[in-house]
């Protein structure tokens, strides 16, 4: 349910897949699933410090995660695509952007770290859930995960030979309104408007 939300990490993946291919959005789908490793580690083994002291740092994550998705929106929105026989010559960028890129998408977020929270709680305390059980889960939440990314991205990626230059810009004008209406709904709490 977590992949399959319409967030900024989905259309990121099919924007990617469409554009440069599985390979490259597969890069972002391990960055997702890195942030959301260390993100449910840290509820695991870290629930304390959580409820204690992070509410002290949520202005600041809003605030980056506002910035970096309000770039990305108006980067997706202006950028210009053009005919297929064109988009080879560009040099490619580096696997390893598209993973930091899939680490940021998914730890800007704050209700991310929130959400693996509350399943770390619901397993440990009404499943009962001894440590290697919920190793074991996590394990195949993270596993069902990936393959549902890698299923967005395959499928996306069909789509690639029967776009035109027309039709994918407006998918990025789409995921950039979409990155920017994300950005205003994760800082509004921050404006004080949202009290």
């Amino acid at each position: 349910m977590f992949t399959l939300t319409f967030g900024t990490v989905f259309f990121s993946l099919i924007q990617t897949s469409l554009k440069r291919g599985l390979r490259k959005s597969l890069f972002i789908a391990a960055g997702v699933l890195l942030s959301d490793t260390f993100y449910i580690t840290i509820a695991v083994f870290g629930s304390a410090f959580i409820t204690d002291g992070m509410h002290h740092y949520d202005h600041i994550i809003r605030i980056t995660g506002f910035v970096f998705l309000v770039i990305l929106g108006i980067r997706s929105i202006i950028k210009k695509e053009h005919a297929a026989q064109e988009e080879s010559t560009p040099a490619e960028k580096k696997d390893i952007l598209y993973a930091l890129k899939g680490i940021m998408l998914n730890s800007i977020n704050p209700m991310v770290l929130v959400a693996w929270l509350g399943v770390a709680t619901y397993v440990e305390t009404v499943n009962r859930f001894a440590f290697n059980q919920v190793l074991v889960f996590f394990s195949v939440v993270l596993a069902t995960m990936f393959t549902t990314m890698l299923g967005i991205c395959y499928f996306a990626g069909k789509l690639r030979h029967i776009l035109s230059p027309e039709n994918m810009h407006r998918l990025n004008v789409f995921s950039g309104v979409v990155f920017i209406i994300f950005a205003l709904v994760i800082v509004w709490p921050v404006t004080g408007l949202g009290k």
